[in-house]
């Protein structure tokens, strides 16, 4: 079977251009233009409506790239299964992860990873946790690091960390003072309905987070600056220019001296998962990679509690 009919297939159609699918392919773009017309005229269809600005697919072109994804899928995972069947330590693994998460997890991770299985290609795609999920979908990657809630069924996972939720406040606000003195009790986040807040853009899984503390606290909030990156949002906050959410890896990553103005929130976590597409063929490669994810992560854990500091709470 020519598996190349289907990738140009698919090209053409994630591009809208037979010019940007024949350079993603490296072939020439006459040379693709002549292939795809013998196809079509082979399966007596169109695949494309072809106008002047762009390609789009045809009815036919549809359920000829939903047959093609199928096919390609299961030619991997066919692949997958011999290579397992004939004990090859040999082989690649194509994994998805935003990049907060990556910045935390994949150093930990991949070292160990490559120590043990040296012959194993490891490709790396970073995008949002939406984006990631549809990759996954389409069999683009193998695996995704993501953050809980998954929003497909056809997605399963396991779960390899669970990380605390800190409120950071700027450093020379009242409740930093007031909190130190009493951290047993903490404070009522009620009381910051007031405040402006500085939070990830929306579709993010910690604003996610974030939009359930304020549902559960009975407030909306005064968004003053929606970002992208959660390190940023820390040191905007903390520089006095509103609060702000980050799960305990950041505080951890950034590894900041002073920390009287973050404040660990009762009742809330962000966890991480492994995630893969159900009924997937789940090799060995990718079986040892969540493994030894579970243990690293479940030391680096270990090691953040054995060295934890005493921080304030926040009730919601």
């Amino acid at each position: 079977m020519d598996f190349h009919q289907f990738e140009y297939v698919m090209a053409i159609a994630e591009e809208k251009s037979i010019s940007r699918a024949a350079k993603k392919l490296y072939i020439s773009q006459p040379s693709l233009s002549q292939y795809i017309m013998r196809l079509e005229n082979n399966l007596g269809v169109k695949l494309f409506d072809r106008t002047a600005n762009s390609i789009t697919l045809t009815f036919a072109g549809e359920k000829y790239i939903q047959t093609a994804k199928n096919i390609l899928n299961l030619n991997t995972q066919l692949e997958r299964e011999l290579s397992d069947i004939a004990g090859s330590r040999k082989g690649r693994l194509a994994m998805g992860v935003p990049n907060q998460t990556g910045r935390h997890i994949l150093p930990l991770v991949l070292p160990e990873f490559h120590k043990r299985f040296p012959e194993i290609e490891i490709v790396v795609e970073e995008d949002v946790t939406m984006q990631l999920e549809e990759m996954l979908l389409s069999g683009k990657i193998d695996i995704a690091i993501l953050n809980l809630p998954i929003q497909h069924d056809k997605i399963l996972y396991e779960t390899i960390s669970v990380e605390r939720i800190f409120l950071v406040a700027p450093q020379d606000h009242w409740i930093c003072s007031k909190a130190a003195l009493d951290k047993q009790h903490g404070f009522n986040f009620s009381c910051l309905k007031d405040e402006k807040f500085v939070l990830l853009e929306q579709g993010q899984r910690t604003r996610l987070i974030a939009d359930e503390i304020f549902h559960k606290a009975q407030f909306k909030p005064n968004v003053l600056l929606e970002i992208r990156n959660l390190d940023t949002a820390y040191r905007i906050a903390a520089a006095g220019m509103g609060f702000t959410f980050v799960p305990e890896n950041v505080i951890w990553l950034l590894n900041t001296k002073q920390y009287n103005n973050n404040f660990l929130i009762d009742d809330m976590n962000f966890t991480f998962v492994i995630a893969y597409r159900r009924g997937e063929y789940i090799t060995k490669a990718m079986d040892e990679f969540i493994a030894i994810a579970k243990e690293v992560m479940d030391l680096n854990h270990k090691e953040r509690t054995v060295n934890g500091r005493d921080y304030g709470r926040v009730y919601i």
